[in-house]
């Protein structure tokens, strides 16, 4: 009896409803707090940083709660120098107060990097070596020479040039590779449908040269020449047409698929 009369007590509903009241409180200040600590719905757009310079996005972003780290430095000769040229996130994406924002500064001076000895390399493997030396392999000429396949000279616009050499990052070298007895025939692969860095290593590989390169009205802009394809060759490759080693195969280059397709197509009824 004692038991139920107690439970009946307004005391002890009393105890319960200021326990309820005080978990839900103690709830609410725990949500509050976690709203602070993660920043929840304080979301900041990330400005477009690239094209200014450190000191002109500091203040911007500051104000807006973020933070700008400089991780890496690149030359680009289109761009001007100290401007910011990438940033990780991208211009747009939502980030919370506190991020930092990681960007790459266009360096004032290229990059110098020193000349590998590529001599009596064989072409494939000076290949390696100039773009891990943080160059690009330029036009490859043959030579009659009983070494064939092997790097005779080495050379920057046509001027041979020694190991040790301090040269621009990212300048073309051009290579002059023993070709065999004089006269050799090689086959003109088919290189319709390849984008120009894949056509010129095709034409490499079969001891030819990329001669002429010619871009349709498709073509505008740098970052066309990357992506563009080739829909015409000449000498064509049509029924095992060989030409003399180190021969120049011209280049018709575009961004037009349907260009490309219907040149494939036409080099296949052809074949």
């Amino acid at each position: 009896m004692i038991f139920f009369r107690f439970l009946k007590s307004k005391a002890l509903w009393l105890s319960v409803a200021m326990a309820i009241v005080l978990i839900i409180l103690l709830l609410m200040l725990a949500m509050w707090c976690l709203r602070i600590y993660t920043q929840s719905g304080r979301i900041i757009m990330v400005p477009q940083l690239e094209g200014y310079t450190e000191a002109q996005v500091k203040p911007q972003l500051r104000n807006a709660g973020l933070d700008c780290v400089v991780i890496d430095s690149l030359y680009k000769p289109d761009a001007q120098p100290g401007v910011i040229v990438d940033q990780i996130p991208a211009a747009g994406s939502n980030v919370k107060k506190g991020r930092k924002i990681y960007v790459t500064i266009n360096a004032f001076a290229r990059e110098m990097v020193k000349m590998p000895q590529l001599v009596d390399y064989s072409l494939r493997n000076a290949q390696v070596v100039i773009e891990t030396a943080g160059l690009r392999l330029g036009n490859v000429v043959y030579m009659p020479s009983q070494y064939e396949g092997l790097v005779l000279e080495q050379r920057i616009d046509g001027q041979q040039i020694k190991p040790g050499a301090k040269l621009p990052k990212g300048s073309a070298v051009e290579l002059v590779v023993g070709s065999g007895r004089s006269g050799n025939a090689v086959v003109v692969p088919d290189i319709i449908g390849l984008t120009l860095y894949d056509a010129e290593q095709t034409l490499r590989n079969a001891s030819l040269n990329v001669g002429s390169k010619i871009y349709d009205e498709s073509i505008v802009s740098k970052n066309d020449t990357a992506i563009a394809v080739v829909y015409k060759q000449s000498p064509e490759a049509q029924h095992g047409q060989t030409a003399t080693t180190g021969s120049l195969v011209n280049l018709w280059l575009t961004r037009n698929m349907e260009l490309v397709i219907g040149a494939m197509a036409a080099s296949t009824d052809n074949e």
